[in-house]
């Protein structure tokens, strides 16, 4: 599986692989309400070009295109970590986690940190990542969960 650097010219396909995640996926543990907000960010452009291009955004790839992403900022703030709906329990999330503790040991960063949702949580800790909190937002009109995760990584 080619992975490399996400790029303008991904934009398009990543927000359709984020809004098809989140709609096939998140009712399973979401309200109607938290779904159509959540996968609503893919289609603000403005939002969503910030959130691929601002940290550095790791794609995966197969022979029918992009099937994961993950970013992590310079700050060791790890943004995203999706994979397309019908790749799921592949081995994907992992592949890409294990490029963002690469990423981050390349680059010295000594902590990670992330904002999990009740999909991802569970890789989280897979990874050597500790919930010590959890924090209620508004997004779009709609309340979320989200439990704070961290991992601090021996220098």
């Amino acid at each position: 599986m080619p992975i490399r650097i996400a790029q303008e010219t991904d934009l398009a396909e990543l927000s359709e692989l984020f809004r098809r995640t989140v709609l096939t996926h998140a009712p399973q543990c979401y309200s109607l309400t938290q779904t159509q907000a959540w996968a609503s960010s893919a289609t603000d452009k403005v939002f969503f070009r910030a959130f691929i291009l601002g940290p550095t955004t790791y794609v995966v790839e197969d022979e029918t295109g992009i099937i994961g992403f993950a970013g992590i900022a310079s700050d060791g703030h790890v943004i995203s970590v999706y994979v397309r709906s019908d790749r799921l329990h592949r081995g994907i999330g992992s592949t890409l986690m294990q490029v963002i503790l690469d990423h981050a040991i390349t680059h010295n960063i000594s902590r990670l940190y992330s904002e999990a949702s009740e999909f991802s949580i569970g890789l989280f800790k897979k990874f050597g990542f500790q919930l010590y909190d959890t924090e209620v937002i508004e997004r779009k009109g709609a309340t979320f969960t989200r439990y704070l995760m961290e991992r601090h990584l021996n220098g």
